[in-house]
């Protein structure tokens, strides 16, 4: 099988069908061949694309053939119909990019065309078709378990990173891509865990900072110490001196204590309190009954008797 020329950098999943028409004129090619990440591979002629632009999907996207294939508006060929594929050339186009090979690359497209340097002293991950490959290098640095990643889910970005759990904790991979399809892989997890450190102390700072805006407080960053007497908070980080942080906060006034006012009479100055010494208790005043009229008409033999304790019955006097 013939090596990929990924020459026509410009024609991608991406590109319009009216512009995969006019590359495929400008090539010896006979068919146009879509290899997607997932699903089958769809070829058709060059009487196909022509039909597809006249039926009004000139700006439509080459990723969309499968779905205009599933709609019945497009049937694509069966290679495996075409006699000799190995002597017709084809235009295809990949995530990877666009190539012309004979048509009987489409018979096998699950193998991807590794480039020349692909086993280099360096980390490559190729994907394609679904399928994350990494070379011997990138193998031996993060093990093969990174290639069971689902490679058509992986983000439509030039630099990304993927977590990956391991036995000794997350690690974190960054893919820069190098061409569509190619990436060099690299472990960015230390770096990642001190961007979260960094990130967590910024959030504390702030937090700290609306706090003291709150009370009234004004701050601000000074890139060295100031003269006077006025005391400012170093910034560190790592050993390393970031700066100085002024912070001055509103001056608060003490309450005056309030003194109870007591009616007291003035007394002499340095004149020590006597202790307070009690009342002595007072007999209560005797009650001066006045004489009962009563009494007073008892005569003196009724007086006598009633001082001895005795009564005088049946003689003619009366019982108190």
């Amino acid at each position: 099988m013939n090596e990929r020329d990924y020459s026509l950098k410009s024609l991608t999943p991406e590109s319009t069908l009216i512009y995969l028409l006019r590359t495929l004129f400008g090539t010896a090619a006979e068919y146009a061949v879509y290899i997607p990440d997932s699903g089958d591979v769809v070829a058709l002629t060059k009487g196909q694309l022509v039909f597809l632009v006249e039926r009004g999907c000139a700006d439509a996207m080459i990723k969309t053939l499968p779905q205009l294939a599933a709609r019945n508006i497009i049937r694509p060929i069966n290679p495996e119909e075409i006699e000799y594929p190995q002597d017709i050339n084809a235009l295809y186009v990949e995530t990877t990019g666009a190539f012309v090979g004979t048509l009987e690359t489409a018979l096998y497209p699950d193998e991807p065309q590794f480039p020349s340097w692909w086993d280099a002293p360096v980390p490559f991950a190729i994907s394609s078709r679904g399928v994350l490959r990494l070379n011997d290098t990138a193998i031996s640095m993060f093990g093969a378990g990174l290639e069971k990643l689902n490679a058509s889910e992986l983000p439509d970005r030039d630099e990304f990173i993927v977590r990956l759990e391991g036995t000794n904790g997350a690690r974190f991979i960054a893919f820069r891509k190098l061409k569509p399809g190619i990436f060099t892989v690299d472990d960015c997890t230390e770096d990642l865990n001190d961007a979260q450190d960094i990130t967590w102390w910024a959030a504390v700072g702030q937090t700290w900072m609306r706090e003291v805006e709150a009370r009234g407080g004004k701050w601000q960053r000074l890139s060295s110490i100031p003269g006077g007497k006025r005391r400012v908070r170093a910034c560190e980080w790592q050993g390393q001196i970031q700066g100085y942080l002024d912070i001055q906060m509103p001056q608060r006034n003490k309450p005056v204590p309030q003194i109870q006012e007591q009616e007291t009479e003035s007394q002499p100055e340095n004149l020590q309190p006597q202790p307070q010494q009690e009342e002595p208790i007072q007999p209560e005043p005797l009650s001066m009954r006045q004489p009962d009229d009563v009494i007073g008409r008892i005569g003196p033999q009724a007086m006598a008797l009633l001082a001895a304790g005795q009564s005088r019955e049946n003689e003619g006097g009366f019982i108190l």
